[in-house]
Order: structure tokens, then sequence, then C-alpha cells
């Protein structure tokens, strides 16, 4: 077939009366559809970048990448963040080879050329080789041209036409300001951080960190090991949510009673008493509920006691390898004896020797595997769990106003996801 003459179609087959939703599995592996996913969302989307705590004086910097584009993001000296992007304007080398530090220049290792960390190009070796004309003011690193610090949490985007970040961002936002104000003194992200590579497409990175249906088989070792049963529960399981925000953003979202993580707060939790940051509403869905964020495209939050506080951030390299980057947060007023809870909760679970990870890039790994079958029928994963029994109205409408509400472990959020995620790559909305 012609990739010309492809559309939606040919990916997805489905039918709300029939009740049936057909993903073809060649999303995961076409390299035709990767290069449209990051020509159309990746360089023309919103991405998550950082966390203003990651620059936390004048003159730190990190890089990062958006897509295949290397990025800095410095904090300059008057103490502003600016996103630039990684690439000496000589001869094209990146001008900053180090993943974070604290710097006034960059300096390419090419030439000589330096760079202040606002952009500006001050330093030529050997300028009098240029001519009269040549202006060294219009030769600085390029910026990213937009930059967004929402709640502390940075997005940045490529193109100057991206939809306002409100717009983005939409009902994602609250949950992102419940994890940002919830704690008194707001939150930061600790100095180490654990990067690994998986022969998988980023889609699979994304959406198995919402996955609510997996854990008591994928992690059945995890919660014999810390002797959870209530964790191995399919029926408790259900009665958590499936959330589809809209936008592409999907919620994990865990009720506290349910006990699917050893949550130990009852009640109210000690953040909340005398939190002036937060509405009644806030207040009282902060207390009940858990969650994992997913935030499109890139980016997964990770609340506390779902296991642990966790930033995860997915960059895709090639249609079949992802490289994610997990960071680790806490409260900067909590006690000492929370903090170090909550971070061996997320080392535990998330980290490199934890017991959580390991087994989620196994499986992944399997399911692309899966993916080379290219038989008409074996080639289409059934998302329809769930299709018959979405939400017409829940409480959680009080706190986020979701498009779609499924039980904890429905495919409702991977509808939602898909119909966003065609609107978006073929311009096409799926009749669903």
């Amino acid at each position: 077939m012609s990739y010309s003459k492809k559309s939606i179609k040919d990916y997805i087959i489905a039918d709300k009366q029939e009740a049936f939703f057909k993903l073809n599995s060649e999303v995961y592996t076409d390299p035709y559809l990767f290069n449209l996913e990051m020509e159309k969302i990746f360089y023309k989307g919103w991405i998550y970048l950082c966390h203003e705590s990651q620059l936390k004086v004048p003159n730190d910097y990190l890089t990062t990448y958006i897509g295949e584009i290397p990025i800095i993001l410095a904090r300059t000296e008057e103490g502003k963040i600016v996103g630039l992007i990684n690439r000496c304007r000589h001869r094209g080398s990146l001008v900053c080879r180090q993943q974070k530090g604290n710097s006034k220049f960059f300096r390419c290792p090419y030439h000589g050329w330096t760079y202040s960390n606002d952009g500006r190009l001050v330093g030529i070796p050997d300028s009098e080789g240029y001519p009269e004309q040549f202006n060294m003011e219009k030769l600085g690193l390029i910026k990213i041209p937009k930059l967004v610090n929402y709640y502390g949490f940075i997005f940045g985007s490529l193109s100057s036409d991206v939809p306002e970040f409100e717009n983005y961002i939409g009902e994602a936002g609250k949950l992102l300001r419940l994890i940002a104000k919830k704690f008194p003194g707001g939150i930061e992200v600790l100095r180490g951080y654990h990067k690994y590579g998986i022969p998988i497409n980023w889609k699979l990175a994304f959406e198995n960190a919402v996955d609510h249906y997996h854990a008591p088989f994928v992690h059945e070792s995890y919660f014999e090991a810390v002797g959870h049963n209530p964790g191995r529960r399919i029926d408790l399981r259900s009665k958590d949510l499936s959330l589809y925000l809209g936008k592409g953003h999907l919620v994990d979202l865990m009720f506290r009673e349910y006990e699917i993580y050893e949550v130990d707060e009852k009640g109210s939790p000690w953040y909340l008493n005398n939190n002036n940051d937060l509405t009644e509403i806030e207040k009282k869905w902060a207390s009940k509920i858990t969650f994992h964020l997913a935030i499109f495209p890139n980016v997964i939050v990770f609340d506390v006691a779902s296991p642990g506080p966790t930033i995860r951030v997915i960059r895709p390299v090639k249609v079949n390898y992802t490289e994610v980057y997990s960071y680790y947060y806490l409260p900067k007023n909590a006690p000492k004896e929370y903090k170090e809870k909550e971070l061996r909760a997320s080392l535990r679970f998330y980290g490199p020797a934890g017991m959580g990870t390991p087994d989620d890039l196994e499986v992944l790994k399997l399911a692309t595997e899966g993916y080379k079958v290219k038989e008409k029928e074996g080639k289409y994963n059934d998302l329809s769990r769930g299709i018959h029994r979405d939400f017409r109205y829940h409480e959680i409408l009080e706190l986020v106003n979701a498009e779609m509400i499924g039980h904890g472990t429905d495919d409702t959020g991977y509808r939602g996801f898909y119909k966003w995620w065609a609107k978006i790559v073929f311009d096409e909305e799926l009749d669903f």
C-alpha cells in the first residue's frame, strides 16, 4: 500500500454501537508513522522539558531533547529560565555536552565560539578574520519559540504557531496544580535520575504508565515481596478510575481506601492541614485519591503513594527505540520521615534496582515481539475492555472535567488517546 494513501482507517477499526475498538499494532512499528509523529506531535506541539527546581540557582543549566533536536535549558544571571537550541551557529556542533551543571557560558568544542547562557554570541577566536559586515548579534543560539512555566513544570515548543498553552494543557492542568500546591512550600526534584533505553515504540512507554490492569500479573512478585495482597486484586483495581481528560492526556486514578499501594495516611494527610493554596474541593479530593497523570505526549507525573513521587520523561529516538528518564521529587518542607518513606517507595518500584520497572520493560519487549505478526486479524490489538460501561457521570467531575470515565482496569483512556492521536497525525476525526 502506498503511504500517501494511508488514513486512520488503516490503523483503527472502531464502532461504539457494536462495542469494539481495534488498533493495528503497526502504529508501534511503522517508520512512516513515526516520522509523521515527530513532525506533527513533537515538532509542532508542546513538550515537557523539566521542573524549575532542576534549575535552582542562577547559571544552572541542563540539556535535553525535543524529538531529535538537542536543547539547553538555563537559568540566567537574572534568574530567567530560557530554552536554547544546542547547536553552534558556525559549523553546527553541540555547544554543551554535559547533562547538567552551572555556567555563565557555553563554548563550542569545535572552534571555540562562545555563547552566554542567555544565548548571545560573545566570543569568536581570531575575529579579525571576518569581514566588517559580520554581525555577531545575529548569530546567537536560536531560542525555543515558546516556553511556559506552569506551576513549576516547564514546557516548550519548537513552533511559534502552537496553540495557546492553556488550550493544550486543558483539564490536566488541574491535576498538575494539585501536585504542585498540595504540599506547603511546593515540591523539588532530587539531583539524581534513572535513565534507560528500551527497544520499543514511545507510545507503549506512555500507555503502560497508566495501565491499571496489568499490575497483578506483571508485578505479582512485587506484591508478594512486600506482602501486599490488595494490590493483586482485580476487583479492587476495577473500583478505581481510568480517565481521558482530552488533548491526549490520561489518568490512572486510585482511591486511597482500597490501599492498592500501601497508602498509610487515613483521613486528611498532614500536608492538607492549614493548606491555604488549595480550594476546599481540591483538599477533599487530595485526601481521597492518588494518581498517575500522563500529559501528552512525553511525561508522566506519579503522585505520592502511587507508589512513589516520580516524573518520567519519554524521548522517542527511533520507531523501535525509546529513552526514558525518571526523576524523583519530594515535598520541600515535609518531615524527614515522610521524605524517606516516599523516596524508598519510588526507588523500590521505579528505581534502577526496583521491583517494578524491570518487569514492565520485559513485557513491553514481549509485546513488541508480538507486533511482528502481519497477518490481517492477528495484527490487531483489542481495546474494547469497558466500552459498554463507561460512566455517564461520576463524582470525580467535581474535581476534573474528564471527557471519558471508565473503571480502573478498562481501556477507556487508550480509546481517548488514539482519538486525539488520529486528529493530530492524520487530521481526521475518529467517528467513535
